[in-house]
């Protein structure tokens, strides 16, 4: 009953603190001031969870229609927006990996090659973490793997809450099921989120352009947080005997690949591949000109290049093939639950507010006092600000979504303000949105690890900001180093 009065009373205080500012003079309009008002009671309510996260977002669209920021079949299509395409298709492939236990299977494979060394098989835990993020959402990839993790804990520990081991290993698998949701346009929301107001105007970024981006970053960032991990909590045993053995034990018993796991794989290859195809396309069309003169070809020319659409028609086919009767590996009852429906509205949520700021002006009114301090600095320090200004706003906005949802469309219209091609900047927010590492309310990984109760908030913090910094950094100099020939 405390709860919800507590909640009652947050809301109350709001929405009173809300209509306060609409109705105070200031030299806003009236539109700003309401959007500012909307993005001030959905950023409380996302940190506060007042109201269930999706509710926050749904909330926004109703009172952008209430107020006319939006039409309401312009809010309401933010919903149905096309990057859902992208997480309904990666919720479908996960579920179709925790159906036949490939999901673990994975996770336990890349732990089976690190040997008994405390330190490596840390490190392996992490990458398989990683990894699985990248194609399932970011909690289940923590829900897998901290039990395999703690399972190594407790063979050397006794009581291992508050050991270091304890915390190195359980931090550091939140810490990189954040990072890996960043490798993919699947693994997390702020990805879509970033492609998403990329294509609203008009600038398209392929599945294998994202990957190109991203996958140099984590190759850096995840050794980053291993290095952190066992230095500010130092393990207390340099080995788990018996850790891999384990492991290759349990592998053994799943025994081989079975038909239908076998089938799954070659489904998610199919996935990747459509995906894929769009950075590909024109590689394609050259060989069928130049080298594959087949006849029976001729017809490809007709659909080559591929459509800027293609990333979320690719995600549909793929959707529909890991459910179609006689292709497929789901039933549609089996997809559905594992779809996470609310996750749709959150990310229609996230674009229609970043939408809202940029329709009323508030985002512009936000670049111009950017640009009085950016306009003649180093390209360089442009990307710092974005990345640790992104990075460190996590803590304020308690979601990954809504930071991501504030601070891209905030920096594609910088970009266009200073003279830098958005492409450029838009993912370094899309990525520092996901580094969130000083919380435990941050990210269910994070709100998953803690409930473990192998470490206290101030420890989680201690090492996160660290990392913040470390991989913020490790961002700017890829994107200033690499990115730069890819455009």
């Amino acid at each position: 009953m405390f709860k919800l009065n507590r909640k009652l009373m947050i809301i109350l205080l709001t929405f009173i603190a809300a209509s306060v500012f609409v109705l105070s003079p200031m030299p806003l309009s009236m539109d700003q001031r309401i959007m500012i008002a909307i993005a001030f009671t959905a950023a409380l309510f996302w940190i506060t969870e007042a109201l269930p996260i999706a509710v926050t977002a749904f909330l926004v669209i109703i009172l952008q229609i209430i107020f006319r920021i939006h039409p309401v079949e312009e809010g309401l299509a933010y919903i149905a927006t096309p990057v859902n395409t992208l997480l309904l298709a990666g919720f479908i492939i996960a579920g179709a990996l925790k159906k036949y236990d490939l999901d673990r299977r994975i996770g336990l494979q890349f732990i089976s090659l690190m040997g008994e060394k405390t330190e490596n098989l840390i490190f392996g835990v992490f990458v398989a973490t990683a990894f699985l993020s990248m194609w399932i959402s970011n909690t289940a990839a923590t829900a897998i793997m901290l039990p395999i993790g703690i399972g190594m804990i407790k063979k050397v520990i006794d009581e291992p809450k508050g050991s270091n081991l304890g915390k190195a290993m359980v931090i550091g698998i939140a810490f990189t099921a954040n990072l890996g949701g960043m490798g993919t346009p699947v693994g997390t929301p702020p990805v879509p989120i970033t492609i998403g107001f990329l294509a609203e105007h008009e600038i398209h970024i392929s599945f294998g352009g994202w990957i190109i981006r991203a996958l140099p970053v984590l190759l850096i960032a995840i050794p980053i947080v291993w290095k952190l991990m066992i230095t500010v909590y130092k393990p207390e045993v340099e080995r788990i005997e018996g850790g891999t053995e384990d492991i290759k034990k349990e592998l053994m018993e799943m025994g081989e690949l079975t038909k239908k796991q076998k089938h799954v794989l070659v489904l998610f290859g199919i996935a990747v591949f459509l995906w894929l195809l769009d950075a590909m396309d024109m590689g394609i069309l050259w060989l069928i000109e130049n080298v594959l003169t087949f006849n029976f070809l001729e017809p490809l020319h007709g659909f080559l290049p591929l459509p800027n659409d293609w990333l979320y028609i690719a995600s549909l086919l793929i959707s529909m093939m890991f459910i179609l009767p006689g292709i497929g590996v789901l039933k549609w009852d089996e997809a559905s639950d594992e779809i996470g429906w609310g996750v749709f509205v959150l990310v229609g949520g996230g674009l229609a507010l970043g939408s809202g700021l940029l329709k009323t002006g508030v985002i512009g009114l936000i670049v111009d006092n950017m640009e009085v301090f950016l306009a003649d600095v180093n390209l360089l320090i442009v990307v710092a600000t974005i990345a640790f200004i992104t990075a460190f706003s996590i803590t304020l906005f308690s979601s990954l979504s809504a930071t991501s949802s504030i601070f891209v469309p905030v920096t594609i219209s910088l970009a266009f303000t200073l003279g830098i091609n958005p492409l450029f900047l838009a993912p370094v927010a899309g990525m520092a949105a996901c580094m969130a590492f000083l919380l435990p309310a941050n990210t269910p990984p994070n709100a998953i690890a803690y409930k473990t109760g192998y470490f206290k908030t101030y420890e989680m913090t201690k090492a996160g900001v660290i990392a913040t910094v470390f991989c913020a950094s490790a961002l700017v100099l890829i994107a200033i180093i690499f990115w730069g020939p890819i455009l």
